[in-house]
């Protein structure tokens, strides 16, 4: 097992109250597996990817509990330094949701793209350079050897989504935590970009966790999906299972959602109602407010079933 998260517990401490953002997830990643995480926008899984590299917002984010194991070794109780000088960058990266605010505007690609490398003492002076080109033709830049001079305003959209993918794979990670890669970037483009995060798999043999709310970029490149809902996780199964036969209902709204070629609507599906405030969450299913199928019951916490081949989710309708 190369990551397994068990009930962790992130919270913000914000000044009209605590906000449960992760709120007892719990998941694996295999070695050369694709784990999608999906679910609306604030369910809390761009949280998920920060506190697994420890990178919450200072004075405020805390991992308040559950655990955090790669290959094994804990990670919540290491130190800032081991983090930043151990497993932040070297072992589990992170390509950012918007190249434009990741990105330095005033460093060149190439500075940005060999920090990695120079703070891990992987390559130094003319190796440097060398590491940094290779690099950068491992994710596809036309010509990288010239545009090491290049700051991120002269590249397309397209290719600072690559040059994030280059800072996040210099070092040859276990994980990679790829947060809404596609986003913003038009049908084609998002087409090079799994492409891209497809060969990197296939090179270095790492670990993907996709976070994304576009359930069709997670069909073509995961494996397995996570539902994820006002900070927790509600269904994990194979793509397969989840897409063809969603147990939860909040599953199902998502993609009843989805338009498909040859259907004709007048109108859209939409989920009615608001996710809940993660200062005071209900009790219960906390989607039990949205829920078309909802019961008295739904007032507790639901119990997470076991269905079959790997499949789960955590509703009353299925106990």
């Amino acid at each position: 097992m190369l990551l397994a998260v068990e009930n962790l517990q992130t919270h913000l401490h914000l000044k009209r109250g605590v906000l449960r953002a992760v709120d007892g997830i719990s998941l694996e990643v295999d070695e050369g597996e694709t784990l999608g995480l999906v679910g609306e926008s604030g369910s809390g899984k761009t949280l998920t990817g920060l506190s697994l590299l420890r990178l919450l917002p200072m004075g405020s984010g805390r991992i308040v509990g559950g655990s955090v194991k790669l290959d094994g070794q804990e990670l919540t109780t290491l130190s800032e330094r081991e983090m930043a000088r151990d497993i932040r960058g070297r072992r589990i990266a992170m390509i950012m949701q918007d190249p434009m605010t990741s990105l330095n505007p005033v460093f060149s690609i190439g500075d940005q793209v060999g920090n990695p490398l120079r703070n891990h003492d992987i390559a130094r002076g003319a190796a440097l350079r060398s590491s940094v080109v290779d690099v950068l033709t491992r994710v596809r830049i036309p010509s990288p050897d010239k545009r090491l001079g290049d700051y991120p305003h002269q590249f397309s959209g397209g290719q600072r989504q690559r040059v994030v993918a280059a800072m996040a794979i210099g070092c040859t990670p276990r994980l990679l935590v790829a947060d809404e890669p596609t986003t913003a970037l038009d049908v084609t483009i998002q087409v090079q970009i799994i492409s891209l995060l497809r060969q990197i798999q296939a090179d270095t043999g790492a670990g993907i966790i996709l976070i994304t709310h576009d359930l069709g970029v997670a069909a073509s490149l995961c494996r397995r999906i996570a539902v994820m809902y006002a900070g927790q996780i509600v269904e994990t199964g194979p793509v397969r299972r989840i897409y063809r036969a969603p147990a939860h209902p909040y599953t199902q709204a998502l993609l009843a959602a989805i338009p498909r070629l040859g259907e004709k609507r007048t109108r859209l599906q939409a989920i009615p109602g608001q996710p809940p405030s993660l200062i005071d969450p209900p009790g219960g299913c906390r989607f039990a407010e949205r829920c078309p199928v909802r019961m008295d019951k739904c007032a507790e916490a639901p119990p997470t079933i076991d269905l079959a081949d790997g499949h789960s989710a955590a509703c009353w309708k299925l106990a």
